[in-house]
């Protein structure tokens, strides 16, 4: 277990936040990757985190589902603060059963599928449902039908991942997640492993779930879904929050030189 830290002061969210990231920071050894980052995200909405490599955006999604081990500050999701308990001031760490039930909540696709190669996608999909929350095999089944129709796939259900693009299997990740009925969605940059042409497909998916109100972290470079579907934009840059606001003022008319920068160069 690592020691207890203290809970570090930050900005009050105005209205109540299903995701509340206060003050965050993430060391690898002498290296600190996160440097403080605060961010609400209220529910139903879509926040975008955009920056160069090695920013630190990755690192704090997969901190909102404890992956990663904050050091200091604070993360809150559905009321809930992710991977501690806070007494006398400090946060102690839960143990890993409490975390597993806390990650219920949290849904998260990769850049990488992780699809279980010996699985049809079906099989892909109700494995989580069954064997964690112990839902009845019919009805896991029902629902996986479901999810599969929802991303264009409802012929695919007994296909093994090798005989499907990395495109379609994107989609089967991302059913494979919404079958734990999440109320937050994380997304690590789930368009940057596939070829050009099967991109839209998956930003088509992932745009239904923006419309349908999921409330969606998504790390990510396709600026035009991040100008189209975003509620928040935010920059990041060595492992601090440059900017952030609404997508046509941080995408269209940055204020921070280093923001604008880097939309010059991607752009």
């Amino acid at each position: 277990m690592i020691p207890p830290h203290p809970v570090q002061d930050a900005p009050e969210a105005t209205t109540a936040a299903i995701i509340d990231a206060r003050d965050v920071h993430k060391r690898f050894g002498s290296l600190e990757v996160l440097k403080g980052i605060t961010l609400q995200v209220q529910r139903g909405q879509v926040a975008c985190l955009l920056g160069p490599s090695g920013s630190g955006k990755s690192t704090f999604l997969r901190c909102i589902n404890h992956l990663e081990k904050i050091d200091a500050g604070m993360i809150r999701v559905a009321d809930q603060t992710v991977g501690y308990e806070e007494r006398d001031g400090k946060l102690y760490e839960l143990p890993v059963r409490a975390v597993a039930r806390q990650r219920r909540g949290v849904g998260m696709v990769f850049q990488r599928f992780n699809l279980f190669p010996h699985m049809t996608s079906l099989e892909n999909i109700i494995e989580a449902p069954t064997q964690v929350r112990r839902l009845p095999r019919a009805a896991a089944r029902e629902r996986a039908l479901e999810l599969l129709d929802r991303v264009g796939l409802a012929d695919k259900a007994a296909a093994y991942p090798s005989a499907l693009s990395g495109g379609q299997q994107q989609r089967i990740a991302i059913a494979r997640a919404l079958a734990m009925d999440p109320e937050v969605m994380l997304f690590d940059e789930p368009t940057s492993a596939l070829d050009p042409e099967l991109v839209g497909d998956v930003l088509d998916v992932m745009r239904d779930l923006a419309a349908s109100g999921m409330t969606m972290i998504v790390v990510t470079h396709e600026i035009g879904f991040a100008r189209e579907v975003a509620d928040i934009a935010v920059f990041m840059d060595g492992g601090v929050v440059v900017e952030q606001g609404r997508p046509d003022e941080v995408l269209v008319s940055p204020r921070e030189a280093r923001t604008q920068a880097f939309l010059g160069k991607v752009l």
